[in-house]
């Protein structure tokens, strides 16, 4: 009878490599095979010693081992019994063995899988497969996006679409729209500050004043955690840079002696002289309002507060000759009563309608 072990005892791989069958399982086959040996042997003795005792008993009582007076004991059926028992006895514990050796090999492969310990073997791999590919943006291992993600696309309460970025931590691209987007969407705290703080679903944003926002390059700020999400700035390219075309005075400026100003959103009220808003006129109407209105400034509304209409009613950019006023309504007010006919009032913030003036 021939004996073949289980594979994962004993493979042509562990022979290979100089592996052996672990010593239990050695013993226990020895025990096995001897044992089916033995029982056979005793097997074998039982039928010669019966066989060699077969003729009639003579008459008479029986002695307490079952042998007729006269009649010769048959010590081969007995040794054959007691070889034919051991036989089972070693057979049965070299079973025992391998059964016990199996079960603990294959708590070892489960194992081995579980904590990823499998063998040296080409076909076996724990590292990452290498038809991954990089993303260029970082991500953790549910996919989330990383710090330096662009996820998309909002839009501000004033003003057109601007870019989301991931500063810090991971979330999903989705959720951060989702997130900001209803910042931008929930009614303004009128005792909330320039800065048009909101709290909600455990996130913080505000929208920095002009100023700040200009100098770090994004405006709007969302925190839960170790989140952050933020707005770039409409001048901002995707790796920070201004973008192509500006100069050292910054985009929209007309080249003039006196160069645009991009006033923070602090609250400040501002008297508006005049409006260029024909292009290819922009140059000559702004300078004409200038020297008409000396101590004035410029400013371009859509690179400024969203407190201001960012363009008229045909698309084109705004261009306002202005001066600076106060704080309170009766500042301004006094402003525009002292100035030329046709100026108007409007506050410097985030969060004042456009298509409304300072009322008088």
């Amino acid at each position: 009878m021939r004996l073949t072990p289980p594979a994962y005892i004993d493979t042509p791989r562990a022979h290979d490599e100089g592996e052996k069958i672990p010593p239990v399982s050695t013993v226990a086959l020895i025990l096995l095979v001897a044992g089916v040996l033995t029982a056979a042997a005793g097997v074998a003795l039982m039928v010669v010693g019966g066989r060699g005792g077969s003729g009639p008993a003579p008459a008479g009582p029986t002695d307490w081992a079952g042998t007729a007076p006269g009649r010769p004991t048959r010590p081969g059926l007995v040794v054959g019994a007691l070889l034919a028992t051991l036989g089972v006895v070693l057979a049965g514990t070299g079973t025992v063995g391998l059964v016990t050796q199996s079960g603990r090999q294959s708590e070892d492969v489960v194992a081995a899988g579980d904590r990823g310990d499998f063998p040296s073997d080409p076909g076996w791999s724990t590292a990452p497969s290498e038809t991954s590919t990089a993303t260029g943006e970082a991500s953790d291992s549910r996919g989330d996006a990383g710090p330096g993600t662009n996820c998309g696309m909002v839009l501000p309460a004033h003003g057109g679409p601007a870019q989301l970025q991931v500063k810090s931590g991971y979330i999903d691209c989705a959720e951060a729209e989702r997130v900001v987007q209803k910042y931008y969407d929930l009614p303004p705290d009128p005792h909330g500050g320039n800065t048009a703080p909101q709290e909600f679903e455990g996130w913080r944003c505000a929208t920095a004043t002009y100023g700040t926002a200009s100098s770090r390059g994004y405006g709007t700020s969302c925190v839960r955690d170790d989140v952050e999400l933020i707005v770039l700035n409409p001048e901002t390219s995707r790796d920070g840079s201004d973008s192509p075309g500006s100069d050292v005075r910054g985009s929209g400026d007309l080249g003039l002696s006196t160069p645009i100003t991009r006033p923070s959103c602090d609250g400040r009220g501002i008297v508006v002289l005049f409006s260029a808003v024909t292009p290819g006129a922009y140059e000559s109407e702004v300078r004409t309002a200038l020297a008409e209105n000396p101590g004035s400034k410029y400013l371009r509304t859509d690179q400024s507060c969203p407190s201001l209409r960012p363009r008229d009613d045909n698309g084109n950019v705004i261009y306002a000759v202005y001066r600076e006023s106060g704080y309170t309504r009766a500042q301004v007010c006094a402003d525009v009563a002292s100035a030329p006919d046709g100026a108007y009032g409007r506050w410097l913030d985030m969060t004042s309608d456009p298509s409304e003036l300072v009322t008088c």
